[in-house]
C-alpha cells in the first residue's frame, strides 16, 4: 500500500490535510482560522452550546520525539488547561511509541480522552492510506505518496527526459494548485490535448510540468518533445499510457527558428491521433503573442482543433490565498536565513507582494534566487522588482557584469540555445568586430560568472536560465545598448539572423527594427554569409527573406530572393511554401512583374505534376498532399486535373460505403477530410447515397470516441470536484496572515 513522506509538506499543508482527515475521523467540521502563535489552537470545532474540540498539529518531523515531548509538556499543557476544551486531539509528523503516547495522555488529562486521540506519523499515514480520495484532493500530499514521489525522484521507466529529471521534483515543492491548473487538468482529461497559453511569468511551464507529474504519479510515461512534433511518432508505444510534453512549442521569443517544415500540418495530425487514443495525452505551452503571430503565418493553427485545446493561465487565476501560498512556499524553501525569512512574516512585507498587480511566480523565484545575496531587505527588493520587472536583470546586466559577459548574453540571444564550442566561436567573432580582446581565458571567465545565475550549461549546450533573461536582452538590444551591426556581422547561422529580425517585428521591437532599417546592407550581407546554413526548406527561408525585405525596404535583399527563387528545383516537395512565395512575389513592390510571372508559371507546372502523381497513387496520397496546402487549389488545376481528384475521392468514398467495417480503423479526422473535400467540390449533390452511408458510420465513431472520453473522465481523480465559490478577501487575508506568521519562527522545526 502507498505511504507518504509527510516531511515534504509545509506546516500549513499539514494543517490543511489534518483538517480534512480529522473532519472525517471525528465526524465534525473543523475550521482553520487566524490565531496567535501562543494560543495552542490549530483546528477547532466549537458549536454554540455544544462541546468544543481542538486539534493541535505539530509538524516537527526534524526535531525528534524527545524534543517534541518536552515542548508539549512544558508549553502546550498550560495553554490547553487555560482553553479547557471538551476534547483535545494531537496530530504530529513525529513517530510516537506506546510509552510516549501514555506520557502525553497523562500530561493532557482530562482533555485527551485516550491514546486514540494522539496520532503520530504512522497513525496518520495509515489513516491516509484508507482515504485515497482525500489524498487526491491535496496535491502536495498526493505528491508525497510513494507512488507519485517514487515516479518523480526515482524516475525509473516512467520519465524519459533529462530535463524533467532535474526539474519536476524541485518545481513540485513550491507549486500551488489554482483555478488555471484545474482548468488545464480538466481539459486534458476531456480532450487528451491541452495547449497552455499566457503572458511571460504567469506559470505556463509550471502548470505543464505538474500536469506531467500528475499523470506520471498515476503510472503514465512522460516524454519531453524537445525539437519537433515528429518526435511523438518516434516515442509512441501502443497500449502504453504516455504523456508528451512540448514546452514553448512555438519558440520562446519568435516563431520561425522553432516551427519547422510543415509542422503546422503535422502538429494537427498528431493532435487528432492523440484525441482518438484514450491512453495518450499531449501538453504544449506557448506565449499569447507568439500564438497570435503563428496564427497569422500558419492558417492551420487557427483551426478548431487548436482552439478546442487552448486554455490560458491568467494572473487572475492566482487569488490572494493562492498568491500567499506561492510566496510562503518559495520563502519557506529558499536559502534565506532565519532573519530574512522573518521579514516576510510582517503584514507590511507580504501584503504588498501578494496584492501587487504584477505578481508573478517567476519574479518571486528569481528575487529569492538573485537578490538574497545582494539585498539586506529581500521583501522590499521583491516589491521593487514587481514594480519594474526588468529591474532584476537590468541592474545586473547594465551595472554588474563585465563587457565580456554582456557580449556573451547578446550572442546567446541570437541562438536561444547553442553548443558551447559554437558559442565561443561566435563570441570571438563578435568581440573582434567590436575591436575587443577575445582570448579563451576571457570567454571562460565570462561563462563562469553567468553559469547557474543567468545561463544553464547542460551536456555541452548553453541556454538562458529562464525566458525572462532572454526578454531582458531583447529589451537591452531594443534600447540600443548593444552593437546590432557587429552582431549581424558575427552571425554565421541563418537562425541567428532570423531571430534578430523577428525580434524587431514584435510589438515592442521598434528599436531593433529602426536599427535594422539603418543597417540594410549589413543585413543583406549577413543573409548571404549564412546562406549555406539554411535547411532543406529553402522556400520557407525565401518567404522570410522577402517579408523582411518588404519590412525594412531593402531592394538588395529582394534581388537576392528573386534570384534564388528562380533557382529553386522544380521537383521541390514544399508545395505549400512555393505557393506562399508565389503569392508574395506577385504582391511585392520590390519584385518585377517579369520575375513574379516566371516564378508563377514554374509553380503552376509543379502543382499540376503533383496532382497527376498523387491521383495515380490513390486518395490517401491526394489527401496528404492536399491537406498540406492550406488553401484551395481548384484555380490551379488545369483541364481534367480537379475532376480527376474528385473522382479519386469518390472511389474511396464508394469503397468505404461498400465495406463499413473498414471505417472502424479509419480516424474521424480522415473521414472529415474526405467528406469536406467532396462537399467543397459539390460531389455530395450527385452522390447522396454514399454520403449518407459514410455519415452514419462517422456518427458511430464520434459516439464511440465520446464514450471513451466519458469513461476516462469517470476514472479521473478530478471527477466530482466541488465547484469553487468566489473567495472572501477578508478571509483570504486572514488565512495568508496565519501561515505567513509561521515564517516568524523560521529557525524552528514547525510553527504549529
Amino acid at each position: 500500500m502507498d505511504s507518504f513522506e509527510l516531511g515534504r509538506l509545509t506546516d500549513h499543508d499539514f494543517e490543511e490535510v489534518c483538517r480534512d482527515l480529522f473532519t472525517e475521523l471525528l465526524g465534525v467540521p473543523l475550521e482553520i482560522f487566524p490565531r496567535g502563535r501562543d494560543r495552542g489552537v490549530d483546528l477547532r470545532h466549537d458549536p454554540e452550546g455544544g462541546p468544543c474540540t481542538i486539534v493541535q498539529c505539530k509538524h516537527w518531523y526534524r526535531s525528534g520525539r524527545a524534543k517534541l515531548l518536552a515542548h508539549l509538556t512544558d508549553e502546550e499543557v498550560p495553554k490547553v488547561a487555560a482553553l479547557k476544551p471538551d476534547r483535545y486531539v494531537l496530530a504530529t509528523t513525529v513517530g510516537l511509541t506506546v510509552d510516549a503516547k501514555e506520557k502525553l495522555r497523562a500530561a493532557f488529562a482530562p482533555h485527551i480522552r485516550s491514546t486514540e486521540d494522539i496520532h503520530g506519523v504512522d497513525d496518520i499515514v495509515a489513516a491516509l492510506r484508507e482515504r485515497p480520495q482525500l489524498v487526491e484532493r491535496h496535491f502536495r500530499l498526493w505528491l508525497s505518496g510513494t507512488a507519485a514521489l517514487g515516479a518523480l525522484l526515482h524516475k525509473g521507466p516512467l520519465l524519459r527526459s533529462d530535463w524533467l529529471r532535474r526539474e519536476l521534483a524541485e518545481v513540485a515543492q513550491t507549486f500551488v494548485p489554482h483555478e488555471g491548473f484545474a482548468r488545464a487538468r480538466q481539459l486534458l482529461d476531456e480532450q487528451h490535448v491541452c495547449i497552455v497559453t499566457g503572458i511571460p511569468g504567469a506559470g505556463k511551464t509550471t502548470v505543464a510540468r505538474m500536469l506531467a507529474a500528475w499523470r506520471m504519479g498515476h503510472g503514465w510515461e512522460v516524454h519531453e518533445v524537445s525539437q519537433d512534433i515528429d518526435e511523438v511518432a518516434e516515442l509512441w508505444r501502443d497500449d502504453v499510457p504516455q504523456l508528451f510534453l512540448y514546452d514553448d512549442f512555438l519558440g520562446q521569443t519568435t516563431l520561425l527558428p522553432q516551427f519547422g517544415k510543415n509542422e503546422d500540418t503535422r502538429l494537427l495530425s498528431v493532435m487528432r491521433a492523440i484525441r482518438d487514443a484514450p491512453d495518450k495525452a499531449l501538453v504544449m505551452t506557448t506565449r499569447d503573442y507568439i500564438l497570435e503571430e503563428a496564427r497569422r503565418k500558419h492558417d492551420r493553427l487557427a483551426a478548431e482543433d487548436v482552439r478546442d485545446a487552448l486554455t490560458g493561465i491568467r494572473l487572475t487565476d492566482l487569488d490572494l490565498l493562492t498568491r500567499g501560498r506561492i510566496l510562503y512556499n518559495h520563502v519557506h524553501r529558499s536559502a534565506l536565513g532565519p532573519r530574512q525569512k522573518r521579514q516576510f512574516a510582517a503584514r507590511d512585507a507580504w501584503l504588498p507582494v501578494v496584492s501587487h498587480r504584477n505578481f508573478s511566480p517567476r519574479l518571486i523565484e528569481e528575487t529569492l534566487r538573485i537578490d538574497l545575496k545582494r539585498e539586506p531587505d529581500v521583501a522590499t527588493a521583491m516589491v521593487a522588482n514587481l514594480d519594474n520587472p526588468r529591474r532584476i536583470w537590468e541592474r545586473i546586466v547594465e551595472n554588474e557584469l563585465t563587457d565580456e559577459a554582456v557580449h556573451l548574453l547578446e550572442i546567446l540571444f541570437t541562438y536561444e540555445s547553442v553548443e558551447l564550442v559554437e558559442l565561443e566561436e561566435t563570441w570571438t567573432w563578435y568581440r573582434k568586430e567590436l575591436d575587443r580582446e577575445a582570448d579563451g581565458r576571457r570567454f571562460r571567465h565570462a561563462l563562469q560568472v553567468l553559469d547557474g545565475t543567468m545561463l544553464v550549461i547542460d551536456e555541452g549546450a548553453v541556454s538562458f536560465h529562464n525566458p525572462s533573461i532572454a526578454d531582458y536582452i531583447r529589451f537591452h538590444l531594443n534600447a540600443g545598448r548593444g552593437q546590432l551591426g557587429a552582431l549581424l556581422a558575427s552571425c554565421g547561422d541563418m537562425r541567428q539572423v532570423e531571430r534578430l529580425v523577428d525580434a524587431g517585428r514584435l510589438a515592442d521591437g521598434g528599436g531593433i527594427l529602426a536599427q535594422l532599417i539603418e543597417l540594410k546592407p549589413a543585413l543583406t550581407s549577413a543573409v548571404l554569409g549564412a546562406e549555406d546554413t539554411v535547411d532543406d526548406n529553402r522556400e520557407d527561408h525565401l518567404v522570410w527573406a522577402l517579408d523582411t525585405a518588404e519590412t525594412i525596404g531593402s531592394p538588395s535583399l529582394a534581388d537576392y530572393v528573386a534570384q534564388r527563387a528562380l533557382e529553386l528545383p522544380r521537383w521541390s516537395e514544399n508545395t505549400k511554401d512555393l505557393l506562399r512565395l508565389a503569392n508574395l512575389l506577385d504582391g511585392s513592390r520590390l519584385i518585377t512583374q517579369e520575375v513574379s510571372a516566371e516564378f508563377r508559371a514554374l509553380v503552376d507546372e509543379h502543382v499540376s505534376s503533383q496532382i497527376s502523381e498523387r491521383v495515380a497513387a490513390g486518395w490517401v496520397q491526394v489527401n496528404n498532399w492536399y491537406a498540406n496546402l492550406g488553401e484551395p487549389i481548384g484555380w490551379l488545376a488545369e483541364g481534367t486535373l480537379l475532376d480527376d481528384m474528385v473522382e479519386c475521392a469518390l472511389e474511396k468514398l464508394r469503397e468505404l460505403a461498400a465495406d463499413p467495417g473498414d471505417l472502424s480503423e479509419t480516424s474521424i479526422g480522415y473521414l472529415e477530410a474526405l467528406l469536406s473535400f467532396l462537399t467543397d467540390n459539390d460531389a455530395h449533390l450527385l452522390h447522396d447515397e454514399e454520403f449518407r452511408a459514410v455519415d452514419r458510420v462517422r456518427e458511430q465513431l464520434t459516439q464511440a470516441r465520446e464514450a471513451a472520453w466519458h469513461s476516462l473522465a469517470e476514472r479521473s481523480p478530478d471527477r466530482g470536484r466541488p465547484v469553487k465559490l468566489p473567495p472572501d478577501p477578508r478571509h483570504e487575508q486572514a488565512v495568508v496572515a496565519e501561515f505567513m506568521s509561521g515564517l516568524g519562527n523560521a529557525e524552528s522545526d514547525g510553527a504549529g
